[in-house]
């Protein structure tokens, strides 16, 4: 095996893909959805792959930033690569958090694989040995997950098919996305009949209609005698003074955190608001950001904070799930998408899950999973298909 320090990085290459997801119900997206990857070439011809969360929001943006850290990274070798990375993070006007941040996130995961190609190891034991190798529990063979479903824009026969899919692929947990300004009964009580345990996400930060105060609280009067899971995105950022009160009031749990990606961040929702959970997704902030966290976690004797947001591809779904196997002790659930997306539903099948368990296959390659693919250009078909929050 060639030593890390000799392998050089030739490029990072942005590349942006596009498959048929969700019948065009989702809120926010069309018939098609848009994920955005960054590749990394090398002088030995290994390459590794990752996912950044800011270009299904923002392609463009993603492949004019992505050209400008190839310009700082390209011609450096693995090491130096990860030394850039954290020494640009040190920078707090810049990349404390936002799109750059994001890119890093893309970035660690793609050096992370890699490092595994070069290394003929799983993505675990290479993220271990980088990032979190004084966290590590045993070996898990599973995680826990629940299923991800459920558009706001749904029917009553969709939400069924949801609850349908997720019980034949063996998981008896979901979570919908639900209006709070319309009736809303009819959806719970269909949960009720027909699953073990569910949650609500109201997506505060993009549907603007969940974000009447009267309405809200009238569906969380409702819901708290259900016991749900937990209530994910309950305000938009800019409310979130309103929680405490809502915290108390209602003694419900609640979850929050995907648009986020700087550690203080995540500490002000566990520390200052008082949530239940958070909802890192590392596809957004980088693994180097999210070993602070379960350092404070370990320190302050937190366990089973996270539950780990996860809406891209595949890419996305593997490395949250390796990295939950890593952080058993921290990870309550990990979010596992079962939307019609036409770049997921191979793996979504054929994975192996048993009592809402994911069952880990050593042998999956992440780096040639989307080997053949056409890397979007056209600014038209990036802006058409762009999540839209109109």
């Amino acid at each position: 095996m060639v030593a890390l320090k000799k392998i050089k990085i030739s490029k990072i290459e942005s590349l942006v893909i596009k498959g048929n997801f969700g019948e065009g119900q989702y809120y926010g997206y069309k018939k098609l959805k848009l994920v955005s990857f960054i590749k990394i070439y090398t002088n030995t011809k290994n390459i590794g792959i990752g996912e950044s969360l800011i270009g299904t929001y923002s392609p463009t943006l993603f492949i004019k930033n992505i050209n400008f850290l190839n310009s700082i990274i390209a011609k450096r070798n693995i090491q130096q690569t990860l030394l850039i990375l954290e020494n640009l993070q040190k920078n707090k006007f810049f990349f404390n958090n936002g799109i750059l941040k994001s890119l890093i996130a893309a970035i660690e995961i793609a050096v992370i694989n890699l490092i595994s190609e070069i290394k003929e190891q799983n993505f675990m034991k290479t993220a271990t040995e980088v990032y979190f190798k004084n966290f590590s529990s045993q070996n898990h063979d599973c995680v826990d997950i629940y299923s991800s479903a459920g558009s706001i824009n749904s029917n009553l026969t969709s939400l069924k098919n949801d609850i349908h899919k997720s019980k034949m692929l063996n998981i008896d947990r979901i979570k919908i996305r639900l209006k709070t300004d319309s009736n809303f009964k009819a959806k719970i009580n269909l949960l009720k009949n027909n699953i073990r345990d569910f949650s609500f996400d109201l997506i505060a930060n993009t549907y603007e209609k969940n974000r009447d105060y009267k309405k809200l609280e009238k569906f969380l009067s409702y819901i708290k005698n259900l016991k749900p899971m937990w209530i994910e995105e309950v305000l938009n950022v800019n409310d979130l003074d309103n929680f405490h009160r809502i915290r108390n009031k209602f003694k419900l749990k609640f979850s929050y955190g995907e648009n986020f990606n700087s550690f203080y961040d995540f500490i002000n929702l566990i520390k200052y608001y008082k949530f239940d959970y958070i909802n890192p997704d590392i596809t957004h902030m980088p693994l180097s950001e999210l070993s602070k966290i379960i350092s404070f976690l370990k320190n302050n004797n937190l366990r089973k904070k996270i539950i780990f947001h996860c809406w891209g591809s595949v890419v996305s779904t593997h490395t949250t799930l390796q990295i939950a196997r890593i952080l058993n002790d921290f990870v309550k659930f990990v979010e596992f998408p079962i939307t019609n997306f036409s770049l997921n539903n191979e793996f979504v099948d054929q994975s192996e899950i048993f009592n809402s368990k994911f069952y880990f296959n050593d042998e999956f390659n992440i780096n040639r999973y989307y080997s053949n693919v056409e890397n979007i250009r056209s600014n038209k078909i990036l802006k058409k298909y762009s999540f839209n929050f109109d």
